[in-house]
């Protein structure tokens, strides 16, 4: 680690501050937000909207097909495209595609390998890529160092066979996991040949090369006059930020009679016949490949990407090198990190050590460690990372064979992950110990050193135990493969011994967790203290005095409304904490729903409508989704709707009340008896035991917290608040008995950033959820979720109720 020594770790700038004064103007919209995601998305400028904008207003763009200003502009900005790349129309076709994917499934789909050709593709390559294998018979996956072996090479090559079989490899210019830059020098060695007789490869054969360069340009410049892949994909929203859902293959002209196209579309032939088999292809390659009508709006806004860089004074290659130095700065700032006992807080996963920028770009993936070297999981990180305005990603990237790798994983491993239910894209970070995925933070040409230290100051403050010990590491990659190593062993010691009830293991475990000695032979019995319904989805709690009915989807009417924006999606806590300081309030004499704030009059919304006057004061039947579930509801008028917007400040908000389907039958997951929902997220009840969170208020860090327990249970947003005599009697439960009523425990509540909105002032901290992740090693969850399967008539529960918790499995 010589280089990284006396690399230091202080940040070099590139940008002048003429360049850094123009790029602060076009962003104002980014306010304290900190955003670190430009691997998947970078954004588009202010003045690069407005100048959009401005251009459709004053300009009649319609169909190319028909419209000569839109046709001519179109040819234009394929010029510059090209231009861009260093190319010209004599040299590569450029092809208008829906995205990188798009490309992708373009070449899969026509390429013409002929006999015995082979596809051959970097396992570190998008899933986009591997898809690609399902149209050729043989296929070849090619591990990252094997690629280097072989690709990196100096020995003969053999030239390409005229008239034998057709291979094609794919890799990426840049990794999106772990932003390794792979040689462009590849490209030449595999279409003489070099992989020839490799992996069971044909031994002779024609040879081309598609890139996938969607990571790579959007912060790197590619010059398609000295590096000559076959085909090239790119995305223009990680380049500019707009337009989505637009992209390009560029097709080396010379090698674009592999490319064998069946399906044709509006605007692709010359003539075609509807009474008979015949048709006549368009002659240039772009016109018989893009199908339909293009969309032609977004490709007219792309020059305006074009002009935000030469307006902000910047060339691709100081983008290059600007996102690389805040990478590198944070990345030897991350690598010296310790806690105070010695032991390193980051595991990072990367091919270099951030010296170079033609090996490596503005792209760190890493998992951090608690300071007994267990690892923290990324969805723990993703969560108080939001707290504090930071936009970042987790997961594996859409990238599973780099995932793979770096992490250490087998293929088992990840066969075992997917049947204990971990899938692409969900939360499921920790499996017996060992990380499921990782967390990954990328710049863009409008990153700065601001974003680069809010993070660092976030990790430190939020996951390093003080004092913190900043050291040169010695033999980093040692280090994280011997981390690697011992878990790989904890994990197969962990499966000879583990027992066959998952439910029961972490039941134990969290038990010895929270040193809670609960004998689960006998009865734990508690008093009902509180009872809350949230009457408005997301909005303050309303507390019953005395007692409520049930229904067949929970409590009547809880969470039976919801605010949605003008786009129809739900608004929640998570967007706007504000919605905590709307209190709802149920009054059955007059029949209404009250809604109150501060400073504002009363809005009041009939709890009853008869059917005859559905239509004409409630309107409009409405959709939307709670947890991937469709809603239908009632739109409660433009009077509660314009006082929504009102007191919220959000123009076109909208109160739409939960109905009935058209079988009439409530929100379920219609699924195993599953019980019916009403717009609640998971479940039809959650309680909170009050000696848990007794238990979590005395382990907070004093002066971090304001030590009011009401306060702290208020923020868990529970419909039943338990007195038991010990702290997690609730999560060894099987059953749970209120009054008379049995209740079915239907497993943990896990928790996000909401907990930590203080529901009397909307104000956002770290806590409880930092002390609670520490506490419980991550896994972040708290209550219990009841759901009443039995009931089919009208209950009711009363505060004071005896309450008692049944252990041993339901039957």
């Amino acid at each position: 680690m010589e280089n990284l020594k006396s690399g230091g770790s202080r940040y070099n700038p590139v940008y002048s501050v003429l360049q850094e004064n123009l790029i602060k103007g076009e962003f104002s919209r980014l306010k304290d937000q900190c955003y670190l995601e430009h691997a998947g998305a970078t954004l588009y400028s202010e003045k690069q909207m407005s100048d959009i904008f401005s251009d459709l207003g004053a300009n009649i763009y319609g169909n190319p097909h028909a419209n000569k200003l839109t046709e001519d502009l179109t040819d234009q900005i394929r010029y510059e495209i090209l231009q861009h790349f260093n190319t010209s129309p004599e040299h590569y076709t450029l092809i208008f595609t829906s995205g990188s994917t798009g490309s992708l499934k373009m070449v899969a789909e026509n390429f013409q390998y002929n006999e015995n050709g082979t596809f051959v593709y970097l396992m570190d390559n998008h899933t986009s890529v591997l898809g690609m294998r399902e149209y050729s018979e043989t296929s070849v996956a090619l591990p990252h160092e094997e690629a280097f072996k072989i690709l990196s090479s100096q020995g003969y090559q053999r030239k390409q066979e005229s008239g034998s079989a057709n291979s094609l490899f794919v890799y990426p210019a840049q990794c999106n996991f772990s932003g390794t830059k792979y040689p462009l020098s590849w490209i030449e060695k595999v279409k003489n040949g070099i992989l020839n007789g490799h992996n069971g490869i044909n031994p002779s054969g024609n040879w081309f090369c598609m890139l996938d360069a969607a990571s790579f340009v959007s912060t790197n410049y590619l010059d398609l006059s000295e590096f000559q892949p076959d085909f090239v994909c790119l995305s223009f929203y990680k380049m500019f930020g707009y337009p989505t859902g637009l992209g390009a293959l560029l097709v080396k002209n010379s090698s674009a009679h592999v490319l064998k196209k069946k399906y044709f579309g509006g605007g692709t032939v010359f003539m075609a016949l509807s009474s008979e088999r015949i048709h006549v292809p368009r002659e240039n390659l772009y016109e018989r490949f893009e199908d339909g009508t293009l969309p032609f709006l977004s490709i007219v806004s792309l020059r305006h990407g074009f002009a935000t860089w030469k307006r902000l004074r910047l060339r691709i290659v100081d983008i290059s090198r600007h996102t690389f130095a805040l990478a590198q700065y944070v990345f030897q700032r991350l690598v010296r990190l310790h806690h105070g006992n010695g032991k390193p807080a980051v595991v990072f996963y990367h091919d270099t050590d951030f010296q170079d920028v033609n090996s490596q770009g503005g792209i760190i993936n890493f998992n951090l460690l608690r300071p007994s070297g267990e690892f923290i999981g990324y969805a723990e990180v993703l969560h108080i990372s939001n707290l504090y305005g930071i936009h970042l990603r987790t997961g594996c990237f859409c990238n599973p064979g780099a995932c793979q790798r770096h992490l250490g994983l087998t293929t088992n491993d990840i066969k075992n992950h997917f049947n204990a239910g971990h899938v692409c894209g969900d939360q499921n970070d920790l499996i017996d110990g060992y990380p499921t995925g990782s967390v990954r933070i990328s710049f863009g040409y409008m990153s700065t050193k601001k974003d680069a230290d809010t993070f660092l100051d976030m990790v430190e403050e939020c996951f390093v135990t003080k004092p913190i010990i900043r050291q040169i590491p010695v033999g980093w990659k040692t280090l994280q493969e011997k981390a690697q190593q011992k878990f790989k062993i904890e994990r197969k010691n962990h499966d000879k011994t583990c027992i066959n009830n998952d439910l029961l293991v972490e039941a134990a475990l969290m038990t010895e967790i929270r040193n809670c000695d609960i004998n689960s032979d006998s009865n734990q019995n508690g008093i009902l203290k509180q009872i809350f319904i949230y009457p408005v989805k997301s909005c303050a709690a309303f507390s019953i005095d005395e007692s409520w009915e049930l229904t067949n989807t929970g409590f009547k009417y809880d969470r039976q409304w919801m605010i949605v924006n003008a786009n129809g999606v739900c608004v929640t806590q998570k967007n706007d904490t504000r919605l905590c300081l709307i209190k709802p309030k149920i009054n059955i004499n007059k029949k209404v729903l009250e809604m109150h704030f501060e400073g504002e009059s009363v809005m009041n919304v009939p709890l009853n409508m008869s059917a005859s006057k559905i239509n004409s004061v409630w309107p409009l039947k409405c959709q939307s989704k709670v947890c991937g579930d469709r809603i239908q509801g009632w739109d409660c008028g433009n009077e509660v709707g314009n006082w929504l917007s009102e007191v919220l400040g959000l123009p076109g908000l909208r109160l739409l009340r939960q109905c009935n389907d058209d079988n009439g039958i409530s929100r379920s997951s219609k699924q195993g008896g599953q019980p019916q929902l009403s717009l609640t997220n998971q479940a039809q009840f959650l309680l909170i035991n009050t000696a848990s969170v007794q238990w979590l208020m005395d382990c907070i860090p004093e002066n971090q917290f304001n030590k009011d327990l009401q306060g702290l249970i208020n923020r868990f947003r529970p419909n039943f608040v338990v007195e038991f005599l010990q702290p997690f009697v609730e999560n060894s439960c099987s059953q749970i008995k209120i009054g008379n009523i049995l209740f079915k425990c239907d497993g943990q509540c896990t928790r996000c950033q909401m907990i930590c909105i203080d529901q009397s002032t909307g104000e956002k901290s770290v806590e409880p959820l930092k002390t609670l992740s520490k506490e419980f090693n991550g896994k972040i969850s708290f209550g219990a979720y009841l759901s009443n399967t039995t009931t089919k008539h009208s209950s009711n529960l009363k505060l004071n109720d005896s309450v008692t918790g049944l252990f041993g499995i339901i039957k």
